[in-house]
C-alpha cells in the first residue's frame, strides 16, 4: 500500500469504464513478443544490419536487466483485487516500462527516416501509452513504471555512448546481465517463473552473441513471404521454449536457437 498512493484507483476513476478493455491491447506495445517481432523485422528488412542488431542486443539486455532488478528487489505487484488481468512475477520495476523505453527509444535513434525529434516524440508517445496501460490494468503501481522509464533511459545512455552502436559488446553485456539475473533468481526465496525467465534470457543472449561473434553481419535479402515464414517458424520454437514444461537446459537451448535464428535468418534465406 505504501507504494500505491491510490494512483490506480484515481486513474480508473478518471477514465471511462471501457478503458481497461482497450488497454489490454495497448499494453502489448511493450510485450516482449511484440518488441522482438518488430525488432526482427527491422533487422531483416534494413540494409544496416549492424545498427539494428545493436537494437536487438540492447533489447535483450533490457529484458535481462528487468529480471535482475525484479529478483533483487522482490517487491510484489498490486493486490489481485486491483488487477484487471492476471500477471505473475514481481512488480518492481516494471518490465514493460524498461523494455518499451529501451526498445522504442533506441529504435528512434537507429532509424534514419523522418525528423529525429518526430521519431523521439513518437517513441515517447508509445512508452506513455504502455506505462499508462500498466497502471490502468492494475498490474503495476505508479512508482514501478516511473522507475522503469528512468532505468530504461539510463540504460540507453550507457549502451549508446559506452558501446557506440557495436553489436558484439552489446550482446556480451546482455549475457553478463542475464547471468546476474540467473544468480539472483537462485537466491532464496527462489521463484519458478523468475529462474525460468532468467535462464531463457541468458540462452537468448548467448545464442545471439555466439552467432554474431563468429559470423558477423549476415548477407542475403529477406522477402516479405520469407519474413512471415521466419516469424512463424521462430514463433513456434519460441513457444516451445517459453510456454511448455521442459527442463531448464532445454529452455536455455531453445531460446539460444531462437535468438541465433533471428540474427542468422537473412543468411539462411540467402542460401
Amino acid at each position: 500500500m505504501a507504494r500505491g498512493w491510490g494512483v490506480i484507483e484515481l486513474v480508473r476513476g478518471i477514465l471511462p469504464g471501457w478503458a481497461p478493455e482497450l488497454f489490454v491491447f495497448v499494453t502489448q506495445l511493450g510485450d516482449v513478443w511484440f518488441l522482438f517481432v518488430v525488432g526482427a523485422l527491422c533487422y531483416w528488412f534494413n540494409d544496416d544490419r549492424e545498427r539494428f542488431a545493436f537494437v536487438l542486443a540492447v533489447t535483450l539486455g533490457a529484458l535481462a536487466l528487468t529480471l535482475a532488478l525484479k529478483e533483487f528487489f522482490a517487491l510484489a505487484r498490486p493486490s489481485e483485487a486491483l488487477r484487471f488481468v492476471d500477471s505473475t512475477g514481481y512488480g518492481f520495476p516494471s518490465g514493460h516500462a524498461i523494455g518499451s523505453t529501451v526498445f522504442w527509444g533506441t529504435l528512434a535513434l537507429a532509424v534514419d527516416r523522418w525528423n529525429r525529434g518526430i521519431r523521439i516524440a513518437g517513441a515517447a508517445a508509445i512508452v506513455t501509452l504502455v506505462i499508462l496501460s500498466r497502471i490502468v490494468l492494475g498490474v503495476h503501481y505508479a512508482i514501478d513504471v516511473v522507475v522503469g522509464v528512468a532505468v530504461g533511459l539510463a540504460y540507453i545512455a550507457f549502451v549508446v555512448k559506452g558501446l557506440r552502436w557495436r553489436p558484439t559488446p552489446a550482446f556480451g553485456f546482455a549475457v553478463v546481465i542475464a547471468l546476474a539475473a540467473v544468480l539472483l533468481a537462485l537466491q532464496p526465496p527462489t521463484t519458478e517463473y523468475g529462474l525460468f525467465d532468467s535462464v531463457a534470457a541468458l540462452g537468448g543472449a548467448v545464442g545471439a552473441l555466439l552467432f554474431w561473434r563468429e559470423v558477423g553481419p549476415p548477407d542475403g535479402s529477406v522477402t516479405p513471404i520469407a519474413g512471415v515464414a521466419g516469424l512463424l517458424a521462430l514463433g513456434v520454437l519460441s513457444y516451445v521454449g517459453l510456454e511448455l514444461s521442459i527442463p531448464l537446459a532445454g529452455v536455455f537451448a531453445v531460446n539460444a536457437i531462437v535468438q541465433a535464428g533471428v540474427v542468422a535468418y537473412p543468411r539462411i534465406v540467402g542460401r
